[in-house]
C-alpha cells in the first residue's frame, strides 16, 4: 500500500478515536481517502451510515454522544440548548435529548433531534468539547432562558457562576448583543439577572469594556478608556469614561450609586458645561440604556460620530426641498 494511503488511512482512524468513532465524508476525502476506499468500508461493514455523509466504525457503539455528533457533522450545526448545558456539564442537565441549532433558512428536519434555528450563529462563540461542537456556555445560558422555567433558569444562572465560569456581568454582555437584534429569552434572563444584580452591581471599568464592546460590534471603532480631555490652552477639564478623541466625543456612564446625590448632580453639570466649551460633545448613558435600549445607544454615538453636513451643503438641500 502506499505509504501517503496508509497515512491518510492512519489519519482517518485517529480521527474517528477522538470522534466518537464518527468521521464525515468531507473530512476522510480531506484526510487522502478516496471515494471507492470509503464505499469499500460500508460496503464490507467496517463502516455504517450515522448520518447523512457520516460514518460510524463498526468496532464502536451507537451512544448519544456519537449520536448527537452526526447530527452535527451531517448539518453544520452545534450542540445547543440542553444539549449544549450537558456538554459543557452545567449542573441539572443530562444529554436527554438531542438539540442543535444551525443557520435560519434551512429547511432541516431530523428524526429523533430538535432542530433550532437562529440569525445569529455569528454570536454563538461556539467551541468543541468532548469533539462535540457546541455553543458557548453564556449562549447556552440565553437559550435555555427561552426554553426552562424561571427556577431552573436561577439554578442554571447560580451553577455557571458558582463554578467560575461566568461572572453576571458576562451574561449580561451575551444578553445585550442578541437583544439588539430581537430574539426568544432575552427577556426571562434580563428578569432574572435584574433580580441578582439590581443597580451599581457592576463595577464601572467592567461596564465601560461592556459598553465599549458593544460599540465595536456595532461597527462603531474602538473608544479610548478613562480619556483625559484638556482645554486649548492646555487645562486639564475632566477625564471621561469613554471617547473618540478624533471626533471630539465623550462619553459618560452615569450610575445612580455614584451621580444621584447633591454634590455630584452640581458637579457633573458643571463638569459637562466646561467640555462643551472645551468643543467636545457629550453623550450620557444609564445602565438602563445598556441593559435594555443598545440599539438607541448605538444609534446616539453613530448620529455623534457621523461627519458634519457643511452648512451651504445643507442650505442647498433645503433650497433644492
Amino acid at each position: 500500500m502506499p505509504v501517503r494511503r496508509r497515512q491518510g488511512e492512519d489519519e482517518v482512524l485517529a480521527r474517528m478515536r477522538q470522534q466518537h468513532g464518527l468521521i464525515g465524508r468531507s473530512q476522510a476525502l480531506e484526510s487522502g481517502m478516496t471515494s471507492g476506499q470509503i464505499e469499500r468500508r460500508l460496503r464490507t461493514g467496517q463502516w455504517r451510515r450515522a448520518a447523512r455523509g457520516v460514518y460510524q466504525h463498526a468496532a464502536t457503539d451507537r451512544t448519544r454522544l456519537s449520536r448527537l455528533l452526526a447530527v452535527c457533522l451531517a448539518h453544520d450545526a452545534l450542540a445547543s440548548h440542553t444539549s449544549a448545558a450537558a456538554i459543557h456539564n452545567i449542573d441539572g442537565y443530562t444529554l436527554e435529548r438531542i438539540e442543535v441549532v444551525v443557520a435560519a433558512g434551512r429547511k432541516l428536519s431530523v428524526k429523533g433531534a430538535r432542530i433550532h434555528k437562529s440569525t445569529q450563529m455569528d454570536l454563538a462563540r461556539s467551541t468543541v468539547r468532548m469533539a462535540i461542537p457546541v455553543t458557548g456556555v453564556a449562549r447556552t445560558v440565553l437559550d435555555l432562558a427561552a426554553v426552562v422555567n424561571r427556577e431552573r433558569l436561577d439554578d442554571t444562572i447560580d451553577a455557571v457562576v458558582r463554578d467560575g465560569r461566568l461572572r453576571l456581568w458576562d451574561l449580561y454582555q451575551v444578553l445585550v448583543s442578541h437583544a439588539r437584534r430581537g430574539r426568544n429569552g432575552c427577556g426571562a434572563l434580563r428578569a432574572a439577572l435584574d433580580a441578582r444584580m439590581g443597580d451599581g452591581g457592576v463595577p464601572l471599568s467592567r461596564w465601560s469594556r461592556m459598553v465599549a464592546d458593544l460599540l465595536v460590534e456595532s461597527g462603531l471603532g474602538q473608544p479610548r478608556f478613562e480619556y483625559p480631555v484638556h482645554a486649548f490652552g492646555g487645562d486639564f477639564i475632566a477625564q471621561v469614561d469613554l471617547a473618540y478623541p478624533d471626533r471630539r466625543l465623550a462619553i459618560e456612564l452615569d450610575s445612580v450609586r455614584w451621580h444621584h446625590n447633591l454634590r455630584s448632580f452640581s458637579h457633573d453639570r458643571q463638569r459637562r458645561n466646561r467640555l462643551l466649551l472645551a468643543g467636545w460633545d457629550v453623550l450620557n448613558f444609564t445602565w438602563d440604556d445598556y441593559s435594555r435600549r443598545p440599539n438607541q445607544l448605538c444609534a446616539a454615538v453613530a448620529a455623534a460620530l457621523a461627519p458634519a453636513v457643511p452648512s451651504s451643503t445643507k442650505s442647498v438641500e433645503k433650497h433644492v426641498v
